[in-house]
């Protein structure tokens, strides 16, 4: 187990001898080893001793906070890393103009390329006049970002793919009642954004992880510019990875039915939202729209499964798990900034 989620709401989570243990009204329903446990999630009302506290310090286990609904609110770090040459490192070359544009541009394309891929895979089974046109749309698009002068051009392409990507994305879904018709956050609106949203947020746990053990800091990136508590190398490193490992997901999921309407809650009362953005702060009260107790525990084991599915990894020609991947592709941005090789996206395959 790489993982453990926590999601009974009102458990606690306690150490006991070398053990993670989580009880919920003196009822255990876990007891885990702490070497098989990497990190720990624990969304919503769930209390952690000091004991268990300590010990996931000691132990080194990353320990993330998210709320209910998957908001990221924060983790237990033990000591920042030591590695403070190779944050010199970064902190010099991503102040280098030339350099933060052309691993934005590797970033971007890796992204563009997979939304591309992805569409292409669904659009051999299912021929689509939408569809069809978001492949072509990408394509140009793709042969732009080596073109791109700077920055805010760049952004301006992978705006432009991804508005393409998300037009086509509701064709690839055959179950009627899943309903998609574009991208929304914040809150998100309709049940298929909030698995993306939901899937987004564990995507950005897992290399947000690698990114801590690698000693780099998290928060300097080249393609999201620096901003107050913004993880811009995380959202960086992500994104070429959205498409492969919650997009696909997502499609599995609703296509087959493995997760249903039964899966979400619709307050019959839903409030009248003002529109994507105008909320600075959402509330659970605030979303037309929440996964179950058990569309989560469902979403999450999907999601985790897919992060262990082994897949052909080029640059080392190993067949790897797509945990593996993530990792891989941190310690490859590792040596690029380090002038020992150079940063290529992890794309995917026809």
């Amino acid at each position: 187990m790489a993982c453990l989620y926590v999601i009974e709401q009102g458990a606690e989570v306690t150490k006991q001898g070398n053990r993670l243990v989580v009880r919920k009204f003196g009822t255990e329903l876990e007891s885990v080893p702490a070497f098989k446990v990497e990190q720990l999630i624990l969304m919503g009302n769930i209390q952690i001793t000091s004991q268990a506290i300590k010990f996931l310090l000691t132990e080194g286990i990353d320990t993330v906070f998210l709320t209910v609904n998957g908001k990221y609110r924060g983790r237990l770090v033990s000591t920042f890393s030591k590695n403070i040459d190779l944050r010199r490192i970064q902190f010099r070359k991503l102040e280098d103009g030339p350099f933060v544009l052309d691993l934005a541009r590797k970033f971007v394309e890796g992204k563009l390329a997979n939304y591309r891929v992805l569409l292409r895979r669904y659009q051999k089974e299912n021929q689509n006049e939408q569809v069809e046109k978001a492949i072509h749309s990408l394509r140009r698009l793709i042969e732009k970002v080596g073109d791109a002068g700077d920055l805010d051009g760049l952004r301006g392409i992978e705006g432009s793919g991804s508005a393409a990507y998300f037009s086509a994305l509701g064709h690839l879904i055959k179950v009627p009642e899943f309903r998609f018709e574009k991208r929304t956050r914040r809150p998100p609106r309709d049940p298929v954004n909030v698995l993306l949203s939901f899937g987004y947020t564990l995507l950005a746990n897992t290399v947000q992880t690698y990114i801590d053990l690698s000693g780099l800091d998290p928060y300097l990136g080249s393609l999201h510019s620096p901003d107050y508590g913004r993880p811009s190398l995380t959202l960086d490193l992500m994104e070429e990875f959205r498409p492969v490992l919650v997009d696909t997901v997502m499609l599995r999921v609703v296509n087959t039915r493995a997760i249903t309407m039964r899966d979400f809650h619709v307050p019959e009362d839903s409030p009248s939202l003002p529109e994507e953005g105008e909320l600075e702060e959402v509330t659970p009260a605030d979303y037309p729209i929440l996964l179950t107790y058990e569309g989560s525990k469902k979403w999450i084991t999907v999601y985790e499964k897919r992060l262990q599915e082994a897949t052909f990894y080029p640059i080392t020609e190993q067949r790897l798990s797509y945990r593996q991947v993530c990792e891989q592709q941190v310690r490859l941005l590792v040596r690029h900034l380090k002038g020992e090789g150079t940063y290529q996206p992890y794309q995917l395959r026809i």
